[in-house]
């Protein structure tokens, strides 16, 4: 199922292929922005673009798992 994002959404960063330097698995950001396949996230550490597919939705009817 595809999650189409928006503005003030909660996510956590799972990448596919390891970690980010500045920026961990499982952390927890908000969705700024879109643009194409690319979600603007702020995360404490700062403001990224990442692929949606990297990206899970935080929602009450999934876990984070």
């Amino acid at each position: 199922m595809e999650h189409y994002y928006k503005e003030g959404d909660l996510v956590v960063l799972r990448p596919k292929n390891g970690e980010y330097s500045n920026i961990r698995a499982g952390t927890l950001g908000i969705v700024r922005g879109m643009h194409g396949n690319l979600v603007n996230v702020t995360f404490p550490q700062g403001t990224w673009a990442f692929p949606k597919f990297e990206l899970k939705p935080l929602t009450k009817e999934e876990s984070c798992k």
